[in-house]
């Protein structure tokens, strides 16, 4: 894929995006928009601190910590990031870059997932539960429980690295 079209295709996620944030009444402000920016052209787990550094490159005054932690849990909240405490990081739903072949934003199910991250390269592959996820809701409510935390975080060695010669 050649970097104009990667370019083009982070320009058609954020259109989608913002679109999809207007639709519902979100105000997206350009705070919000540039962490948008910095967090579509990250991989893996994002670290606020991460997030926080890009923002200071562009800026000519000091930005908080806080700024950069509440601008991820905005984005959070839309369904762009998954916040996943397991890695004290967010990432980027799968969903968001329509990696799942279907209208996904509309469909809350497709937020049950897990998350496989590698411990070497911090690779992230986000895998859908969906049906599996409904029983463990039932089979928990049955019991008087209800679940708030919907991903379960795996940890080990993706294939790329499992790969590499030592």
């Amino acid at each position: 894929m050649s970097s104009k079209t990667v370019w083009q295709s982070k320009a058609e996620e954020k259109a989608r995006i913002i679109a999809q944030c207007v639709q519902h009444s979100v105000t997206i402000t350009q705070l919000r928009e540039q962490v948008l920016d910095i967090v579509l052209n990250m991989s893996g787990v994002i670290k606020a601190y991460q997030v926080l550094t890009h923002m200071q490159q562009h800026s000519s005054s000091t930005i908080a910590p806080p700024t950069a932690y509440r601008a991820l849990d905005f984005w959070a909240e839309q369904g762009v990031l998954h916040k996943i405490p397991a890695v004290n990081g967010y990432i980027l739903c799968r969903h968001v870059q329509h990696e799942c072949d279907s209208d996904c934003h509309e469909d809350d199910i497709h937020h049950n997932d897990f998350v496989l991250v590698c411990n070497q390269c911090g690779t992230v592959d986000e895998q859908s539960l969906s049906s599996e996820w409904a029983a463990l809701r039932r089979r928990a409510a049955d019991n008087g429980f209800i679940l708030n935390d919907e991903h379960i975080v795996l940890t080990g060695i993706c294939r790329h690295c499992q790969l590499k010669p030592d």
